[in-house]
């Protein structure tokens, strides 16, 4: 019989990152991006790093905290909902001209990542927290490893309780409304410019246009859009919900992680030989990876150039664990054919983490399952490292049968829901990744 060797981190780590959850939620709360209490919160994390680390910084950066998704959603339906009332007009290039705007604001943010709409929004300011763990050789770091979670936490998603296919029909079916309507705007703006009569009736000229026009075609399609719209606005009014969630799970189980790595990593006999380990927590995550983008865009390129990144996202929930290849709902811009590619994470981050996954799986009767996967829905903080060719990927705890985050955006997602066990093993699995990664380097 083989005997297994002990785990690194241990049943007081497990109760530690529990209780590192509880106080801030049942102390702090929920954590709205650049408000009061992600400020407590931040300030909090700092605490624990300044334990362990041999020094923390942070980096303040301004964000708009509800442009997104909340305020995306309704920006972008609004426009396709005002849109819809010159379809019965004598102006229906309106109708193409509004909802273009509110379907390319949503394409351009989703799956570019680009704040097209924030300047209609207020801006606060919201800060990530790091905290620097010095290798024992002397000089300059070989390799430097960032573990990161989030700070804040989200509004809810009613429909997630549904599943994520559930979510992306209602939003496929926003989106192929506005799309219906441009189509029949284009064909009723032809019908009029060449003045063919179509059992029309139209009336009040404006500027060489009437007011109201409606043809035959309006009356065959007036009672699938009337249902359709009805669906539409289901969407546009009950997609958020008025509650914060308290992000137990998502994702201060991700930063617990990273507070413990650091603590683990205090004590000298554990401190790396030749990598400098940066552990803490971004900013702003829910409002649209803003954190992380103001992390690569204020840390010097010398040191993400030289650096593996790891987000710890959602750790603390499901059964089983995710390592991501890829977040393909997410595209970049680069200059190779065919230009535009979904965000796809570094095989040398993600290939080293799955090694020391089944290092700490041989360690430990009972270990959680682990597979390499695609995201294909929402995503992490691992896209703005990637999208811009830094060294990165993310680990998602989840359900092994739905494959997705548990109580993702969801009431549900408070302390007493949480799996201790898996963010023991999500730690573990960093730790033996910190040592894989510096023995390289021997």
């Amino acid at each position: 019989m083989i005997k297994l060797s002990a785990q690194k981190a241990g049943k007081e780590y497990k109760e530690y990152m529990y209780n590192f959850v509880d106080y801030i939620c049942k102390y702090i709360g929920p954590r709205l991006a650049t408000r009061d209490e992600e400020h407590k919160a931040i300030n909090y994390i700092k605490e624990e790093l300044d334990k362990s680390c041999d020094e923390t910084f942070t980096q303040d950066f301004k964000t708009a905290y509800t442009a997104y998704p909340r305020g995306l959603v309704r920006f972008g339906g609004g426009m396709c909902l005002i849109s819809f009332f010159f379809l019965f007009t004598g102006f229906p290039f309106i109708t193409i001209l509004l909802s273009l705007i509110g379907l390319l604001s949503a394409i351009t943010e989703l799956l570019f990542l680009k704040s097209t709409i924030d300047i209609f929004y207020k801006k606060g300011t919201s800060r990530n927290i790091f905290g620097k763990i010095k290798p024992k050789n002397s000089g300059d770091p070989k390799l430097y490893l960032i573990f990161g979670g989030h700070s804040d936490s989200a509004f809810e998603l009613p429909y997630a309780k549904k599943g994520v296919p559930a979510m992306q029909h209602r939003l496929y079916g926003a989106i192929a409304l506005g799309v219906f309507a441009i189509i029949w705007a284009l064909i009723k703006t032809f019908i009029i410019l060449f003045n063919i009569q179509i059992f029309t009736i139209s009336g009040i000229p404006i500027l060489g246009f009437n007011l109201f026009n409606i043809n035959l075609m309006d009356f065959i399609l007036l009672t699938p859009f009337i249902i359709w719209l009805i669906y539409f606005l289901q969407i546009l009014f009950r997609f958020f919900g008025k509650n914060i969630v308290k992000g137990a799970n998502d994702n201060l189980s991700g930063v617990s992680v990273s507070v413990a790595i650091a603590k683990y990593l205090n004590k000298e006999e554990n401190r790396p030989k030749n990598i400098e380990v940066w552990c803490g927590s971004f900013g702003a995550e829910e409002a649209g990876q803003r954190g992380s983008r103001a992390f690569v865009q204020q840390t010097p390129k010398k040191v993400l150039n030289n650096s593996y990144s790891i987000i710890l996202e959602s750790v603390g929930g499901g059964e089983g664990i995710g390592i991501l290849k890829a977040e393909t709902m997410y595209l970049t811009i680069n200059k190779k054919f065919p230009f535009i590619h979904p965000i796809i994470h570094s095989p040398d981050v993600y290939d080293r983490l799955y090694k020391a996954y089944g290092i700490a799986k041989s360690k430990k009767k009972g270990f959680p399952i682990s597979e390499l996967v695609i995201a294909k829905f929402a995503g992490t903080d691992a896209v703005r490292f990637s999208e811009k060719g830094y060294k990165s990927c993310a680990i998602v705890g989840g359900g092994i049968e739905t494959k997705f985050i548990k109580n993702w955006h969801s009431l549900d997602d408070v302390p007493e829901n949480l799996n201790k066990d898996l963010m023991k093993a999500v730690l573990n699995i960093c730790l033996e990744f910190i040592e894989l990664v510096d023995k390289e380097y021997d």
